[in-house]
C-alpha cells in the first residue's frame, strides 16, 4: 500500500483527511499542516485511519492536538479507525488508552456524522 494523505470536502463543510499506509515522524509535520489547513475553513474534521497500517507517537500527538484545536475552534471532530483486532492502529489506540480520549468511530461514515457541528 502506498503512503498518502488526501483531503476532501463533503456535505456540510466537513473535511475528511484520509491517511493511507504508514505515518510516523517523517510525515507528522505534513499531516499536522493539512489538519491545520482544514480547520481554518471546515465546519468539522473527520480523520479516516481505516487505510492506515502504522502510526507512531509523533502522529498520535498530532491527532491529540487536532482534537484539542477543533474543540477550541468549535469545529466537530472524529477519527475513523477499523475496530478489528487485526488492525494495528486500533490496537495501538487501545493499548495506550487513547481510544477513550480520542473521538473514535468504527467507520468513515460514522466519523463524518460525528464531526458535524452540533
Amino acid at each position: 500500500m502506498e503512503n498518502g494523505i488526501d483531503v476532501e470536502r463533503v456535505a456540510g463543510g466537513i473535511d475528511v483527511l484520509t491517511l493511507r499506509g504508514e505515518h510516523d515522524l517523517s510525515t507528522a509535520t505534513d499531516v499536522s499542516r493539512r489538519i491545520e489547513s482544514a480547520l481554518e475553513s471546515a465546519t468539522g474534521l473527520a480523520i479516516d485511519l481505516s487505510e492506515t497500517t502504522f502510526i507512531d507517537s509523533a502522529v498520535l500527538r498530532v491527532l491529540i492536538t487536532a482534537q484539542e484545536r477543533a474543540a477550541e475552534r468549535g469545529a466537530g471532530f472524529a477519527i475513523a479507525v477499523a475496530d478489528s483486532s487485526g488492525h494495528g492502529v486500533h490496537r495501538l489506540l487501545t493499548l495506550t488508552g487513547l481510544d477513550a480520549k480520542l473521538a473514535t468511530r468504527s467507520s468513515r461514515e460514522d466519523a463524518i456524522a460525528a464531526a458535524a457541528p452540533a
